[in-house]
């Protein structure tokens, strides 16, 4: 699975439209963690094709978190888009298109908000907080660890499809590199 940060500006673009353009680093991170989960476990492919890392607040998408506090290359490509409103509300100050999110993806991030619009930030959190793959791999307060694709598929039931999704990465790493285009 690849990251695409366009692809997750789009994802979060619908997350923050649903809920009038503003909400929280924290709700905005735990919808993209769940959505990418279920999404995993239907289709054996993840929405943003992003990482997750064991928090204190449960599951969070690395390269996500990252990018959103500013800490990537990719910053530059989200500040376009979603900015800082207050100490911990992010505002989608621009509509990107979302041509690169399939429609099952757009209905699977509303479907998810919808199912969590009636609970607090700190519930959707203790929510995920139930994953077997966050328990197992909880870190010490204030810390991160890398929760690994093994553990979430087995924590889904699909401990099988391990080799499937680590055979279909490959191949695909290995197109990339085929046709990537080398400067002259």
């Amino acid at each position: 699975m690849k990251f695409d940060p366009l692809k997750v500006v789009q994802a979060s673009a619908v997350v923050l439209r649903f809920h009038g353009r503003r909400a929280s680093r924290l709700r905005l991170l735990k919808i993209l963690a769940i959505a990418d989960r279920e999404a995993l476990a239907e289709t054996l492919e993840t929405i943003t094709g992003d990482h997750l890392v064991a928090m204190d607040h449960g599951p969070v998408l690395s390269q996500t978190y990252d990018t959103l506090k500013g800490e990537s290359v990719h910053s530059i490509l989200w500040n376009r888009y979603i900015e800082q409103a207050g100490p911990q509300d992010l505002r989608l100050a621009f509509d990107p298109n979302v041509d690169l999110l399939s429609r099952y993806e757009i209905e699977k991030l509303e479907a998810i908000c919808d199912r969590f619009r009636l609970n607090n930030d700190y519930e959707l959190a203790e929510y995920t907080h139930t994953f077997p793959e966050w328990i197992k791999n909880c870190p010490p307060k204030g810390s991160s660890r890398p929760i690994p694709l093994d553990d979430v598929l087995g924590a889904l039931g699909m401990a099988d499809q391990a080799q499937i999704v680590k055979e279909r990465d490959a191949q695909e790493a290995e197109l990339d590199r085929l046709f990537r285009t080398e400067p002259a």
